[in-house]
């Protein structure tokens, strides 16, 4: 898949995104919510493939405790990005399989890995502190085998495959040196 064919679509639905998807979006959110550590305050968050961030949206709706955080909504689609910024000030167009960040205390991509997902993985992976987590969704039809996941990105995994909506979630760790 061509990304610049990728971003190009997501620009072109950015304004029906949220009014579409929003309720979808959430039943996974609530999916892992339980699961996560809640971050430091001040520590890094990451939406990976967050779109119009409707991630912040809901943690700021549903899950204040998340958002003593710096959350950073990544994704290739500069339309769905605009959005994102009236959510939070930390936006940045990014390909998943080639991240500009590490340190991150908490990184999360509901069904954003679309393509070259091992790659993404690894770079979801490496972008962790140590101790640092990692939630993942793909579509229930599409959702590679836990072990898979965790081999890929180089963690162990926690939990899941869990359902989450229309998606399997899985939750994993960046184990400390």
């Amino acid at each position: 898949m061509d990304r610049r064919l990728l971003a190009a679509a997501y620009d072109r639905s950015a304004e029906e995104y949220d009014a579409r998807f929003r309720e979808l979006q959430r039943v996974k959110f609530r999916a892992a919510a339980p699961l996560l550590d809640v971050p430091e305050p001040g520590a890094l968050g990451v939406d990976a493939g967050g779109g119009t961030g409707l991630f912040v949206e809901w943690l700021r709706d549903e899950a204040p405790r998340f958002t003593a955080a710096r959350w950073l909504v990544l994704d290739l689609s500069l339309g769905m990005l605009r959005i994102a910024r009236g959510r939070t000030p930390l936006v940045a167009a990014a390909d998943l399989a080639h991240l500009p960040l590490r340190d991150a205390q908490l990184v999360c991509a509901f069904t954003s890995l679309l393509e070259d997902v091992s790659a993404s993985l690894r770079e979801l992976g490496r972008a962790l502190k140590p101790g640092g987590q990692l939630a993942v969704s793909f579509l229930a039809d599409e959702a590679p085998a836990g072990r898979a996941i965790a081999r890929a990105a180089c963690l162990r995994l926690q939990a899941g495959p869990l359902p989450a909506g229309q998606d399997r979630l899985f939750i994993l760790r960046k184990e400390s040196p």
